[in-house]
């Protein structure tokens, strides 16, 4: 549908400027929310490169390369472990408090942690049982079975610490994450990895340290939970006799999205991590360790656009609760353009500067292959956070089928290119099938949301992405290229190319602040009160009405479809 051409004017001027109280209000809570996480989010990723680097330094290559491998096991076993609750109880919780069944949010995780706690158990017993074979197949050998069996015992710790902080993210309370898992763990982490490199520990003993941190976050995960709900508003007597007789028919409605969403949480963190694992088996523990380094650098920009889509799916489940269409788009749009503003300029340094960044890791991890998978990686990472979060607003949706269908498919697409592409292209080949799988998840999930959610009617706000696209590409892509073309990459072009940058880029964003919706975000930031107290409650008319399971015959958009 197109309207008249002044009514798409002033929908590409409310686009632009964040598009009116509603808009700007969801998007002031997505700045307060986002820059607590962004902070927890920046100190863990200079935690995890910090790690990463010093196991690089500190053991053969060969060694790193089966710590890395077993360490992404852990993490794609502890993901299969949650069984996607983080997601189901980002949908949940603050549907069931806005209507008044209060007592079920407590039911909810209950629900989601019993089954968690044992799938969590009975995974890390068949660590230990089975890491011997396990380490055979994946050729880690005699170390990758020590490493295994000393992570295992923390698997349990690190899934219920998951479950625990994602339960509190769900009600729209940012800071427990921030401090429990992204400074704390993730401080604790390295500090022990430090402790165990110095002590000149093999594989096992790094496997060790890098994994006890997660049993203090568990301890304070529990307690930020428990002080979260406690805090949450008491429901009438009505509604707790009511959600008392229907405990069961809420963890039917609850797995009944949440399954796909544990299948898709798989899916996609095999994609994540399945590359290193794979090298591992394919070539050698020592590619292992070059594929490890020379792609860390994405995950401390996936770090920093988590901490924004964390805030999102509660925002997302507001939006969709009220059918607000229209705040709803432009939050999509503008908060896409804030995660290109954060992410880009880290993607365009290190691409542009690839040897600079190898060299911390040591002069040994410098190779063709590694400049070549940095290069792919990071012009995959542009195109990826550009697309904006649209698997978070198809799970917020209740598309968790989706999700899984496109979580399996691009699985599907990683696991076949990297056995065809890494034993005739190396570690570049492992790049290349990354690239691929994650072209299809996120073509797939934008198609899929412009259908389901219709986000195309509100063209005017992809301005907001473009223009952070172009201020990031002008202020640190086509000097960095011509600084590597002209002058070659070396520390000091590298540091004057990014320093410069900066100054341009602070330049460019207070010039252009009203129009990439800046200054929503500073007005939010510099607030000391929120509105409410809790204010991710909805005044809806529909929030009071007695809940009615849903059907499929129904047409609301927020209900289940699976």
């Amino acid at each position: 549908m197109t309207g008249a051409p002044g009514a798409a004017e002033q929908a590409d001027q409310a686009g632009q400027a964040g598009g009116g109280g509603a808009t700007a209000a969801h998007l002031g809570q997505v700045a307060r929310g986002g820059a607590v996480g962004l902070a927890g989010s920046a100190f863990a990723a200079a935690c995890g490169l910090a790690s990463t680097v010093l196991v690089a330094r500190g053991l053969a290559a060969g060694e790193a390369g089966i710590f890395f491998a077993a360490t992404a096991l852990f993490t794609t076993l502890a993901v299969v472990s949650a069984l996607g609750t983080d997601s189901g109880l980002a949908r949940f919780l603050l549907r069931l408090e806005a209507e008044g069944r209060t007592d079920d949010v407590r039911r909810a995780v209950r629900t989601a942690g019993l089954p968690v706690v044992v799938v969590a158990l009975a995974v890390t017993a068949a660590l230990l049982l089975l890491a011997e074979p396990l380490s055979s197949v994946l050729g880690l050998g005699e170390d990758g079975t020590r490493v295994i069996r000393a992570v295992a015992p923390a698997l349990p710790c690190c899934v219920l610490a998951d479950l625990m902080l994602a339960a509190t993210r769900a009600v729209g309370q940012m800071h427990q994450t921030a401090l429990v898992d992204r400074v704390l763990r993730a401080g604790v982490q390295v500090v022990a990895v430090a402790a165990a490199v110095a002590a000149e520990g093999g594989p096992a003993v790094l496997g060790l340290a890098w994994s006890a941190a997660y049993l203090l976050s568990l301890l304070l995960a529990a307690a930020a939970l428990r002080s979260c709900l406690r805090s949450r508003p008491a429901g009438p007597a009505g509604a707790r006799a009511e959600t008392s007789a229907g405990a069961a028919s809420l963890a039917a409605e609850f797995w009944s999205f949440t399954w796909p969403r544990g299948v898709a949480g798989l899916a996609q963190v095999v994609v994540q991590k399945a590359d290193i694992i794979l090298v591992a088996a394919l070539l050698t523990p020592g590619h292992a360790a070059l594929y490890t380094a020379a792609t860390r650098f994405v995950a401390v920009g996936q770090l920093a656009n988590q901490a924004v889509h964390q805030v999102l799916q509660a925002r997302f489940t507001v939006l969709l609760i009220g059918e607000d269409g229209a705040a709803l788009r432009r939050t999509f749009a503008i908060t896409t353009g804030w995660a290109v503003l954060l992410v880009w300029p880290l993607y365009l340094v290190v691409g542009t500067g690839a040897p600079t960044y190898l060299s911390v890791f040591g002069a040994d991890y410098v190779t063709t292959g590694a400049l070549a998978t940095v290069a792919v990686m990071a012009a995959t990472m542009l195109l990826a956070v550009g697309s904006g979060p649209v698997d978070t607003l198809l799970l917020m949706a209740g598309r968790s089928g989706l999700s899984m269908v496109n979580g399996l498919l691009a699985l599907a697409v990683d696991v076949v290119a990297c056995l065809v592409l890494v034993p005739r292209m190396g570690i570049v080949g492992a790049a290349v099938a990354w690239a691929l799988a994650l072209a299809v998840r996120s073509g797939l999930g934008i198609w899929q949301v412009r259908r389901a959610v219709d986000l195309g009617r509100l063209r005017s706000a992809w301005g907001v992405p473009a223009l952070a696209a172009g201020v990031a590409v002008a202020c640190f892509g086509v000097p960095g290229l011509l600084v590597a073309l002209l002058l070659g990459s070396s520390p000091l072009g590298v540091l004057l190319t990014a320093a410069l940058g900066a100054v341009a880029y602070v330049a460019a964003l207070a010039a252009l602040g009203e129009r990439l919706a800046l200054d929503i975000a500073v007005a939010a930031l510099r607030r000391t009160r929120t509105a409410t107290t809790h204010p991710t409650r909805p005044h809806d008319p529909a929030a009071t009405r007695p809940h009615q399971p849903p059907s499929k015959e129904s047409d609301d958009p927020c209900l289940l479809e699976t």
